[in-house]
């Protein structure tokens, strides 16, 4: 398998913390960020903003 040329940097998906269907795709650098990435973004699913929780790519 080759190398990626991002090296540190990581698709993740971000997860709904109420409904918890997977809802975005968004880049993360992992020299810059500790820990997971944490968005209030808009959940369709349930018509809201609600808090998205960094889940790994299958």
């Amino acid at each position: 398998m080759a190398k990626s040329k991002r090296g540190n940097i990581e698709m993740v998906v971000l997860k709904c913390d109420e409904c918890c269907r997977q809802n975005y795709v968004t880049k993360k650098n992992l020299r810059n960020i500790e820990g997971k990435l944490e968005f209030k973004k808009y959940c369709k699913f349930d018509r809201k903003h609600t808090l998205h929780v960094e889940t790994r790519l299958k």
